[in-house]
Parts: C-alpha cells; sequence; structure tokens
C-alpha cells in the first residue's frame, strides 16, 4: 500500500453571489474558471492553484471571512498588475524580517489573500 502524499490544497472562500465572484477572480485577478455547479459554488484556477468560491447557504460561513495564503514567483508583477486594476490592497508589498516579500488584497465580499514570495 503506498504512503499517502498530500498533492495539493484547495481554500474554500464564502462569497455573496458565486457569479460575481467569479467576474472578479477572472477579469480582475486573472484566475479561469475550472467548474461550476450552479449558482452556488466553483472552482477557479490560476497557474495549478485551485480556490473554491461558495455561497453561505453552502458553507454555512459568513461572506468575508475567509482567508487563505498564496505562494509564489513574480510577485513586484502581480502586485503591479493588481494595483493597475484598482484591486482593494490591504497590506503593501513589502519585505518581512522572516524573509518573505508578502502582500495582501481583500475580494469584494471581503474575503483576505496574502500573497508571499521568499526573498
Amino acid at each position: 500500500m503506498a504512503t499517502p502524499r498530500f498533492t495539493s490544497a484547495m481554500p474554500t472562500l464564502p462569497v455573496r453571489s458565486v457569479e460575481n465572484a467569479i467576474a472578479f477572480y477572472t477579469a480582475t485577478l486573472g484566475f479561469s474558471l475550472d467548474f461550476r455547479n450552479g449558482s452556488s459554488f466553483a472552482i477557479v484556477a490560476r497557474d495549478g492553484i485551485e480556490l473554491g468560491l461558495t455561497t453561505v447557504e453552502v458553507s454555512g460561513v459568513s461572506a468575508g471571512q475567509g482567508r487563505c495564503y498564496l505562494k509564489l514567483t513574480g510577485i513586484e508583477a502581480l502586485y503591479s498588475d493588481y494595483l493597475a486594476k484598482g484591486v482593494s490592497i490591504l497590506h503593501k508589498l513589502r519585505e518581512e524580517s522572516y524573509g518573505v516579500k508578502e502582500f495582501m488584497i481583500a475580494d469584494p465580499d471581503g474575503n483576505q489573500i496574502n500573497f508571499g514570495q521568499p526573498v
């Protein structure tokens, strides 16, 4: 029997409207729509990273209570792109004392997404 090995994770963010969230994540953040289950759940993806988007009725969690941390390369370019698109920046890009460049955004529902890249 093979030893279990995790290969990915998919945070799921609670949103008021899956339709509106899909529009923001695809048009503004550069994700693509990978899966949709009616108006209650969708998966968006970018470079192998998946995020679930689900309504309060399905998740039982209030919209805007989601948090996730995405690790990447090219953080300066992503930050510049999001600034140019008017994304709500909660934490400006900066190098932290623990050796990571980070910034944080909020989606229109208030979910917080941190982006980080090792220095």
